[in-house]
């Protein structure tokens, strides 16, 4: 990693960033396309085609996926496409080269690329007078998704990427990239920013809830876009430089691969449907997207498109991806091929699963909760499937470290002694599989501390503060009351849950909404979209799943596995009974 700045030429600023058509043509002309017939056929099929206008860029849907918004950066218009007919019905007036796009409030907001600025259009399409905001010369592409009222957009002259606030239509505040930034992507939780730098070859890795740049990463030559994978492992960029992918750790910040085989000339951006599977990457250097298996990390398809593919959008249902065809003037619907599955005999099986609260590093020092009977209550359940509370980011190294040195390094795997001394050597012994689902970033846990501390002593929050200390009180009242802190058969129980609770709603009223994905209740929610993950998975298979967390969050999990009908939850007692414990 380097934190060098790259040199951004005078010359190359009025050719305009994203590319326009003239520019694209004379690329096109110097630029071949290597032969597909040997990837020809794969996950993707061709749908839709449409003559959309000049220049179409980026790419949003309604919220029934029905309807697309193309902007036309070379008719300074908003093509809108009905998809079921499909069709075009009507073009909007929408400024200088608009490059994108995005919904605030009942209208919209369109970057003007050659004017430096942001402007509003009302539900109607029309322009609003006076709604105009500057940001520094060439603001682009917007970022796929937005977290919790905002999106991201950056300045490719001005080194800034812009936080827009998508409820009042306002950009709020920016911050400052490597040289010319291409258009980024952001954490689910808004806890980082991926922003690839043209003119530096590397990616900024800014956290946007602490206001810090984390990382700046040596990527490649002449990076234009990347996308993350839905699990929020993998940053993948395009390397437009050099034909290639390459692939960056989220938590590490480091590079772990690069693919080159099967892609064409000047990847430009990616795009990964909601399974994960697949990354789409359009070779804007000619007129094919390549398709890439993500786990095998290798080109599977070329697909043709139409002349230089330059955004690439996954659409609402998270299996369609639309490409934007700068030069050919077309929008290109592309549709996963169906694979019919064969129907097991029998039915499906349901899978049983067991939820196991721990205490951490309480397992050090007790003696009813010790880790060795940690150890001897997993032997005793023997899961084919162990979910932990380890982000997914971090196994990667924390697994690689154990089998290759015994030890474990990396910092958020190493605090859970039920892991250390629990789980890796287990695994040298016990058939299970781990799976990490931990939605913890660094930066929430750093901006949550920081919140937290302030509240405490602000003296306009004394009564709110009050409060959250009287029910954590009666908590710890409630909780004494029905046992020993670290009894598992205490913890085991409802009761225990419940007592748990009384401080945590309170909690939950007072904070979740100032700590955003740090709160209590969206917590909660991060992990167990990825344990709800796993479980969909492996649905079927009759398999036994263990699923380790601390103590507190059982409850909400517990809560939420009651409403499946597919397994069946085992208590903890009998495997507790069958160690001989009090």
């Amino acid at each position: 990693m380097t934190n060098a700045k790259g040199s951004r030429p005078g010359a190359r600023r009025a050719l305009g960033a994203i590319g326009l058509a003239v520019l694209a043509a004379m690329v096109l002309s110097a630029c071949g396309e290597p032969a597909s017939d040997q990837l020809a056929t794969g996950p993707f099929r061709i749908g839709a085609v449409l003559e959309v206008g000049a220049a179409p860029h980026g790419i949003r849907f309604s919220a029934d996926g029905d309807t697309a918004y193309v902007a036309l950066s070379g008719d300074g218009r908003i093509a809108v496409v009905d998809l079921t007919g499909p069709a075009v019905i009507v073009r909007w007036d929408a400024g200088t080269t608009p490059l994108d796009l995005i919904r605030a409030g009942d209208g919209w907001l369109v970057t003007q690329f050659t004017d430096s600025t942001l402007i509003a259009l009302g539900a109607d399409g029309r322009i609003i007078p006076g709604a105009v905001w500057n940001m520094g010369a060439g603001p682009s592409l917007f970022t796929p998704g937005t977290v919790r009222g905002q999106a991201w957009v950056t300045s490719e002259f001005a080194d800034r990427l812009w936080v827009v606030d998508t409820r009042t239509g306002v950009p709020v505040r920016s911050h400052e990239t490597g040289g010319r930034p291409y258009p980024a992507d952001v954490m689910w939780d808004g806890s980082h920013a991926f922003v690839p730098n043209m003119d530096a070859g590397t990616v900024s890795v800014i956290d946007l809830l602490n206001a810090e740049t984390d990382a700046t990463v040596d990527v490649c030559p002449g990076p234009p876009g990347g996308a993350l994978t839905p699990d929020q492992v993998t940053y993948i960029v395009a390397c437009g430089g050099s034909d290639e992918l390459a692939f960056v750790n989220t938590a590490s910040f480091e590079v772990t691969g690069r693919v080159s085989d099967g892609l064409g000339p000047r990847p430009f951006s990616v795009a990964v449907p909601e399974d994960g599977r697949h990354a789409i990457v359009n070779n804007a250097g000619g007129n094919t997207v390549s398709v890439v298996d993500l786990e095998a990390r290798a080109v599977v398809q070329r697909i043709e498109v139409g002349e230089q593919p330059i955004v690439v959008r996954v659409h609402p249902d998270g299996e369609r991806v639309f490409v934007a065809n700068e030069v050919a003037g077309t929008l290109v619907e592309l549709v996963p091929v169906t694979e019919t599955a064969p129907v097991a005999s029998g039915g499906a099986a349901p899978s049983e699963v067991v939820v196991v609260g721990v205490i951490h590093g309480g397992h050090n020092t007790s003696d009813l909760f010790s880790l060795q009977i940690v150890r001897d209550l997993v032997r005793e359940i023997d899961p084919d499937y162990w979910l932990t509370e380890i982000p997914p980011n971090r196994w990667e190294r924390a697994w690689s470290e154990y089998r290759e040195t015994g030890t474990v390094e990396e910092p958020r795997v190493r605090r859970f002694p039920e892991y250390m001394e629990g789980l890796f050597p287990l695994s040298d012994e016990l058939n299970f599989v781990v799976i990490p689902t931990a939605g913890w970033t660094e930066p929430m846990s750093d901006f949550r501390a920081v919140y937290l501390d302030a509240y405490a002593n602000d003296p306009a929050r004394a009564e709110q503060w009050a409060q959250y200390r009287a029910a954590a009180a009666e908590s710890a009242e409630a909780l004494a009351a029905g046992g020993a802190g670290d009894d598992p058969r205490w913890i085991h129980t409802d009761a225990y849950d419940a007592a748990y609770d009384i401080r945590m709603q309170v909690y939950a009223r007072l904070f979740d909404e100032d700590l955003g994905p740090g709160g209590w209740d969206p917590i909660n929610a991060s992990h167990w979209a990825n344990i709800e993950r796993a479980l969909d998975e492996h649905r079927g298979e009759g398999a036994r799943f263990l699923l380790t967390y601390g103590a507190g969050h059982k409850g909400p999990f517990l809560r939420e596995l009651r409403k499946r009908d597919d397994i069946v939850l085992l208590e903890v007692g009998p495997f507790l009974d069958r160690l001989g414990l009090p």
